[in-house]
């Protein structure tokens, strides 16, 4: 799930979903906005879903607070390997948020982790991803 800004609200829901039917499978949230000390919205909530390990995983990206903006898709990549990893393993990709620039840049990023950790070439990236959104494991709620 990959959420910055309100773009997190759908996910939060989601995990509550989850959390309330006893839903298997691992969950990872990348959440970004401008500052954690007055924009990490839920941070709590999120803090305790990852301690009783509702989510695996929690990455973070808060563009204002070093001296160069550090983006959700900065964090992807970081994180490319074992992304493709989850990919690998049958894995889904949410996206909610700015379609303008965050839906577009994730979307690159994305494309980027199946060309480094996935070794693939232009034109099975473009099959990779189509099958992706033709299996509905790529899903983008954008505004």
């Amino acid at each position: 799930m990959i959420g910055p800004g309100t773009g997190i609200a759908p996910f939060r829901a989601f995990l509550q979903e989850r959390q309330a039917v006893g839903a298997s499978g691992a969950n990872w949230l990348f959440f970004g906005e401008q500052r954690a000390a007055s924009d990490f919205y839920y941070h709590d909530e999120l803090s305790q879903m990852l301690k009783n390990r509702l989510l695996a995983r929690l990455d973070t990206a808060f563009s204002r607070d070093q001296d160069h903006k550090v983006y959700v898709q900065h964090r992807m990549l970081e994180n490319a390997v074992l992304m493709w990893d989850w990919l690998q393993d049958g894995a889904h990709v949410y996206v909610c948020g700015d379609a303008k620039r965050m839906a577009k840049d994730v979307d690159s990023a994305l494309r980027e982790i199946c060309r480094i950790a996935g070794n693939l070439s232009g034109d099975q990236t473009e099959e990779y991803m189509a099958a992706l959104r033709r299996d509905k494991r790529y899903q983008r709620d954008v505004y």
